[in-house]
C-alpha cells in the first residue's frame, strides 16, 4: 500500500486549538498519496462520424440518414468505451455535440443520456469535494435528431480532482445540408405546402427521410445558438449573365409564430440573393464539372422555421429554373 501523508488548510498543527477544531470536525483532513497517481492517465476517446444529412436533388429535404427513434444515441454512431473516470469532457475542436451515457458495472448509472456541447465538462456524480463516486465505462455517439457529424474528441477524467481548462472559443460546426430546386415564380406550393426544410433546433420535429416519407422526428433537445453563416453552391454548368435567386421563408420561428405558438400563414418573407456571371469549364483532366459557391449572410443566416421553410425562386427569366444548389448550414452550439 502507498505512503500516506496528511494534510490541512492553513499552517501545521501546533496548538491545542487546532486539535480542538479537528475534533469538532472544523477541520478537514486530506489523505495524499505521498508518490504520484501513475496507475490512471487521462484517457481520450476520438470518433469520426458521418454526418446525417446529405445531398440529393431527389429526397432533396429528406435525405436523412436512419435513426432508430427508441434510441438516445444514433445507433450507427454508437461506441461503447471500457474506460473508467470521474468526469467526461467533450474538447472545443469538436466538430459535433455527443450523447453520452456513464456505465456501472455494466449498467447505465441513468436512465437518460446527456448531451455535451464542444467545451463542457459532465461530472455525473457531481462536485469533486462532495466525495464524488466514478464510473467504470460509458456508451457515446451522435445525440438522435442531430444532422450533422465530424470528428468528436472526449476527455476522460480519471481521478476526482481532475479537471481540464480549454483555451479559445467553441468552433463552428456543420448543423445541416441538403439540396435545393429553384423554382419558376409559377411553381411554387401553396402556403399550407410549405417546405420543412430549414430547422435550428434537434431533433427536428418535421423531419422525414426515405422515398416513401418516414417520420424521423422527436422533442427538440438541442438549439444552435449562434447560426453563423450559409454557403450554397449552384449546380449549373455556366452563367451568362447575372441571375436574381429569391429565398422566400415560409412560417418562420422568428417572424410567423403568434403568442400561442401557432404558425400565422401569411404574409411571406423573402430576401434576394444574385448570381454572378460564369463561363462554363471542367470535364478535362480529372477535374469534373465546376459549380461556383456563394457565403450568405444576414438575415437568410438568422431566421429558422423548425415548421416551416424555404423555397428558391428564379427571378431571372427562367435562367436559373429546375437548378439545383447544395446547401450548408453552419453554427455554434
Amino acid at each position: 500500500m502507498a505512503a500516506l501523508f496528511l494534510t490541512v488548510p492553513g499552517d501545521l498543527m501546533t496548538t491545542l486549538a487546532d486539535f480542538s477544531r479537528l475534533a469538532q470536525g472544523q477541520t478537514v483532513i486530506e489523505a495524499k498519496n505521498i508518490l504520484p497517481d501513475t496507475d490512471s492517465p487521462g484517457v481520450t476517446a476520438t470518433a469520426l462520424f458521418a454526418y446525417q444529412s446529405y445531398f440529393d436533388t431527389t429526397l432533396l429535404e429528406r435525405a436523412l440518414l436512419t435513426q432508430s427513434v427508441n434510441e438516445p444515441i444514433v445507433n450507427t454512431t454508437l461506441r461503447h468505451e471500457q474506460i473508467g473516470g470521474y468526469a467526461l469532457a467533450l474538447h472545443p475542436s469538436s466538430q459535433c455535440p455527443v450523447a453520452v451515457q456513464p456505465m456501472i458495472g455494466g449498467q447505465p448509472a441513468s436512465a437518460q443520456t446527456t448531451i455535451l456541447r464542444p467545451g463542457q465538462v459532465f461530472r455525473p456524480h457531481g462536485r469533486p469535494s462532495v466525495g464524488a463516486g466514478n464510473f467504470s465505462s460509458f456508451r457515446w455517439g451522435l445525440p438522435f435528431g442531430w444532422l450533422g457529424g465530424g470528428i468528436a474528441t472526449l476527455y476522460v477524467l480519471p481521478s476526482s480532482d481532475a479537471s481540464v481548462t480549454w483555451a479559445g472559443e467553441t468552433p463552428e460546426i456543420i448543423f445541416h445540408r441538403q439540396t435545393m430546386k429553384i423554382l419558376a415564380p409559377g411553381g411554387l406550393a401553396a402556403q399550407a405546402n410549405a417546405r420543412k426544410n430549414w430547422p435550428l433546433r434537434f431533433p427536428w420535429t418535421q423531419a422525414l427521410r426515405g422515398t416513401v416519407p418516414t417520420a424521423q422526428g422527436g422533442p427538440a433537445a438541442i438549439g444552435i445558438g449562434n447560426p453563423t453563416r450559409v454557403i450554397m453552391s449552384l449546380q449549373l454548368a455556366s452563367l451568362g449573365a447575372a441571375a436574381t435567386m429569391r429565398v422566400l421563408f415560409q412560417s418562420s420561428n422568428d417572424f410567423d409564430l403568434n403568442a400561442l405558438g401557432a404558425i400565422v400563414a401569411t404574409p411571406v418573407r423573402f430576401v434576394d440573393t444574385v448570381w454572378g456571371s460564369y463561363a462554363a469549364n471542367g470535364g478535362g483532366g480529372n477535374l469534373g464539372a465546376e459549380y461556383p459557391l456563394m457565403e450568405l449572410s444576414g438575415e437568410i443566416v438568422r431566421l429558422a422555421a423548425d415548421d416551416g421553410g424555404i423555397q428558391l425562386v428564379d427571378m431571372s427569366a427562367s435562367t436559373l429554373t429546375n437548378a439545383y444548389v447544395d446547401v450548408v448550414r453552419y453554427g455554434k452550439l
